[in-house]
């Protein structure tokens, strides 16, 4: 694996390195949406939020890219793809890329004391490796799936109205000082990659985050939020995430997703 190592300071205090090599949900219909977050989870088994923070323009994501395609519909494992944009000036402008998510991982370098790089993957905001280690990633679950859920979530509707999502939920055990993150994500894109160093080559990219939003605010219990939806976004090909993150360790405590 080649390493290409800028010595560019970030506002926070790490660099920023590029690794870069050559290296089911089943939709149902509207009686059955609100039993979907009971099919995909074991209550008593801890959840397992996975945040890969990827790029079209990096050689090396591919890989990482797949690896985390094949965690979409395995119970307990959320995986999500946030497309970074700080690869956007080298050839290809990554269509999801957004300055928002490549802060957000910025933000855990700080707090992880990491490098920050693609493809990388955060697991439940506490470890951080590369995105394509697959033995490694196998290992960490285990581990995660070996605790005590500290706290539950449970999404009971998530409905669309007048260009919003409306989003009842239920949360409960240790959720103080926790912040709740909603992401809308599309499930499966098939991308052409005209240029950079993935130029020529059909990209898929799984559960791509397309609305990210944080509630710093919220109550123990029932809850009701409603957020944007872009309109672009097909309706047999979109998820709705919800997960709890403390405010001081960053750690993910809890989750839960609903297609709709």
């Amino acid at each position: 694996m080649k390493k290409l190592i800028y010595g560019m300071a970030l506002s926070l205090p790490v660099f920023l390195l590029w690794f870069c090599t050559s290296s089911t949900t089943v939709k149902t219909n509207d009686t059955k949406k609100e039993a979907i977050s009971s099919v995909i989870k074991d209550a008593h088994k801890n959840m397992a939020v996975l945040e890969l923070f990827t790029s079209q323009g990096c050689s090396s994501c591919p890989p990482a890219d797949k690896l985390i395609g094949s965690y979409t519909s395995k119970a307990n494992v959320i995986p999500l793809s946030f497309h970074v944009d700080y690869w956007d000036r080298l050839g290809w402008k990554d269509p999801f890329s957004s300055r928002e998510y490549s802060d957000r991982q910025r933000m855990y370098a700080s707090a992880l004391k990491s490098n920050v790089y693609t493809p990388q993957l955060v697991i439940n905001g506490q470890e951080a490796m590369i995105g394509s280690d697959a033995n490694k990633l196998s290992a960490v679950l285990q581990k995660v799936f070996s605790a005590t859920p500290a706290a539950a979530l449970s999404i009971k509707k998530a409905e669309e109205h007048d260009g919003k999502i409306n989003i009842s939920f239920d949360v409960s055990g240790t959720v103080n000082n926790s912040l709740l993150n909603i992401a809308i994500l599309e499930n499966k894109i098939t991308t052409q990659v005209k240029a950079g160093e993935n130029g020529g080559a059909t990209l898929t990219d799984y559960n791509v985050v397309r609305v990210f939003k944080t509630i710093n605010q919220f109550d123990e219990g029932e809850n009701n939020f409603a957020i944007d939806l872009p309109v672009s976004l097909d309706q047999k090909n979109r998820t709705l995430v919800l997960y709890l993150q403390k405010k001081d360790s960053r750690k993910i405590t809890t989750a839960d997703k609903m297609e709709f």
